[in-house]
Formats: structure tokens, sequence, C-alpha cells
């Protein structure tokens, strides 16, 4: 017996909600899922765009919400040099130890710095910063929250400075599997049920020009994978695990639908991608 879509709220099973709640197993998990994606070279190129984005000179003050493993932030400091400064902010305490990790390894530990907490209120004086990013964070806040936090952000970038968002869309995910109407139904579950709202990277122009900003372009890259062992065929074998624990889909169905995904792999077919929507907004 599987739940009915229609009866569960949306992003009840985002595994971010709480994520400060994380046992150590799972924390490492997503961890390594982290260091996984950034590694991918979609992600790398997708990384130089967003700090070309940001517009950013020799000794800006950056900032970045919900920094994650750090990838990002490490970009982010190559560009502003070393009489610049970064500022990440990451309330799940392993991303956070594990971003000043790898800002160390790189060398950027004098120009950085990173906070284990929110975003909601930022301990930042007014127009502190060039320019502040987020990178798939938006999508996990809940709507209210999501808002506020905006807010917050365009509170500490000066007047001209950039306020940048990057979230995916989760009905943009597909994969090719040979049982289409239960990966259409494996697809929906990650769109509605696993991010606070699937739909965030097609929503957040208007999220932005709501929230005051100007001149908000949109900016879309897809990340393509087409072999095991990527990101995205990480996350097609965790989403219908997923979706069989909490009842969307059967055991027995989550089975065979990783089984006739291995062969896809085996026989060097397989092919996933999903659109990432970057939205860039001036503070006036």
């Amino acid at each position: 017996m599987t739940q009915d879509f229609q009866a569960i709220p949306l992003g009840t099973y985002d595994a971010f909600k709480d994520a400060t709640s994380w046992d150590e197993e799972t924390s490492r998990q997503w961890v390594d899922t982290l260091n996984r994606r950034s590694a991918a070279s979609d992600q790398i190129q997708l990384r130089a765009r967003l700090v070309e984005l940001a517009a950013l000179g020799q000794r800006d003050t950056v900032v970045e919400i919900g920094c994650g493993t750090g990838a990002l932030l490490c970009d982010l400091a190559r560009k502003v040099g070393p009489g610049g400064r970064i500022i990440g902010f990451e309330p799940q305490a392993a991303f956070a130890q594990a971003a000043i990790r790898r800002l160390h390894t790189a060398g950027y530990e004098s120009v950085s710095e990173v906070l284990c907490k929110s975003a909601e209120h930022l301990p930042l004086a007014d127009e502190s910063a060039a320019a502040c990013l987020a990178q798939t964070v938006l999508i996990h806040l809940p709507d209210h929250i999501l808002h506020r936090t905006l807010r917050e952000v365009i509170r500490v970038v000066r007047h001209g400075g950039r306020v940048i968002s990057i979230d995916q869309d989760g009905d943009t995910w597909v994969i090719d599997h040979p049982d289409r109407e239960l990966t259409k139904r494996i697809v929906r579950f990650n769109s509605d049920q696993r991010y606070a709202d699937g739909w965030t990277g097609r929503r957040l122009r208007r999220y932005f020009r709501q929230a005051g900003l100007s001149s908000v372009e949109v900016h879309t890259w897809p990340h393509t994978d087409t072999d095991s062992g990527t990101y995205l065929f990480d996350m097609a074998t965790r989403l219908a695990g997923a979706a069989a624990d909490v009842g969307v889909i059967t055991t027995s169905e989550c089975n065979t639908w990783l089984a006739q995904l291995d062969e896809v792999a085996l026989a060097g077919h397989f092919f996933s991608s999903i659109n990432f929507y970057a939205s860039v907004g001036i503070r006036t």
C-alpha cells in the first residue's frame, strides 16, 4: 500500500528541514554527498559563473549563506584576494566544520570565517557586503523563513551590490529509465517532498522582484551526468530508497527500479540531468 501524493504536505520529507539534529552517520553521508556534487565538472563551471555574476572586486567582503562544505567559499576567496573577506553561514555543524577544513587546506583561512548559524539573523552591519550568495539553500526553506532570510540578506548588501541565489527545480530532474510510470512517481516525490518547495528555482525571479531588488536576471544551467558513481546516479538511488522508506513506492518496486537502473548503467547508457536557475538582483 503506497501513500497518496495529494495527502502529503509539501516538503514533508525534506532531509534538510531539521539538519541540525542529524546524527553523526547522517552528517557524514551528507558531507560526502555535497563533496561529490561540488567535484562534478558541471558544478565547477556553475560556481565559476556564480562568482562572475557576483561582480566582485579585490578586497571586497562577500557573504554566502548555507555554505555547505565550502566549495563556493574557496572560489569567492580566490576572487577577492588576500585583502578581501569571506563570511560563510552554515547551521549544520558537520558542514561548517568541513568548510573550515577546506578553506584551511586551500590557504584561505586568514581571509575567511565560517559561522555555525542560520541566515535569518545575520550578525553583520547594514550594507557591509558587496554581495551575498546562496547555492541550493532557499529551496529547503519554508516560505515564511525564505522571505525573512531574503530580507536579511538584502539588508547586509551595500547599495549597488548583488544578491544571488541558485536553486534547482525539482520537476526538471530527468532520468532515462525503462519504467516511465514509476520514474515519474519518484521524480514527483523528489520535487514535492524532498524540498520545502521543489518549484523554488522557477519562483526566484518573482521573489527577488517582490523583495525590492532591481534589474533581476535569470540564468539557467543544466547539470548532466552520464556515468554511474556520479552525483545524479547517487541521487537517483538515494531518492528511490527514500520513496520506499516512507511508502510512496513499495520495497519491491524500489528494488526492481534500482536493478533496472544498474542494468542501464552497466550497458553504458545512464543519463540524467536537472536544471539550476540563478537569479541575480541589484540592491538599489
